[in-house]
């Protein structure tokens, strides 16, 4: 199960008024989960990306047949190998040394709290020519995701979106509209408020 970007006991610390139950707290887990959820599917993502678990997962890319390998996000990478001469069989590829064959990018991506999005060729004394192009000739084991515990602004706009959610449900998912009307407030979209909020780190991947 992926996990959530913040939790019902912080959700709550957010919320300056009103007495609530142990029965509440799973109401705003829940509300907690589908926001996570929801702001996976804005940014197109896998579940958990903000805050993946610690497990190594195994991607492959066609080679770019270039000194740079663009990849998926990750947190952090165990291993790089490539397939040098072709071939699809675990026996083709060659485990690659970072920092004699291969180099992670940004450079700071770990100190910034940002993913590794590329890998590169070590131009000084390198050993390697290209990462070899082929059909999943590049196979990359790591934990992929955006960073190994959720950045600041997701987890707010996380608190933020459940909160809302959970106001709502407490007044029978009913609010008042701009003419002072009451309706049906049965919107599970993100909130404008929210989008905004995470719009720094849309800015990243446009």
């Amino acid at each position: 199960m992926a996990n959530d970007y913040t939790s019902s006991t912080d959700a709550f610390a957010d919320i300056s008024e009103g007495s609530y139950t142990t029965s509440d707290y799973p109401v705003m887990s829940d509300f907690v989960t589908f926001a996570s959820r929801q702001i996976d599917a804005a940014f197109g993502r896998m579940a958990g990306f903000f805050y993946p678990t610690t497990d190594d997962v195994t991607y492959y890319y066609n080679g770019s047949g270039s000194a740079t390998q663009y990849i998926d996000e990750f947190v952090s990478i165990s291993s790089v190998a490539v397939a040098e001469s072709g071939g699809l069989s675990s026996t083709d590829y060659t485990t690659w040394v970072e920092g004699t064959d291969y180099i992670t990018y940004p450079y700071n991506a770990s100190a910034l709290g940002k993913p590794f999005t590329a890998l590169g060729l070590v131009d000084y004394a390198g050993t390697k020519g290209a990462f070899y192009s082929g059909q999943k000739s590049v196979k990359v084991v790591g934990v992929a995701g955006y960073s190994a515990s959720p950045p600041a602004i997701v987890a707010k706009a996380t608190k933020i979106q459940a909160v809302q959610w959970f106001m709502k449900a407490k007044m029978g998912y009913q609010m008042v509209n701009s003419g002072g009307e009451t309706a049906s407030a049965l919107n599970y979209a993100l909130d404008d408020n929210v989008l905004t909020i995470l719009k720094p780190i849309f800015l990243e991947f446009s």
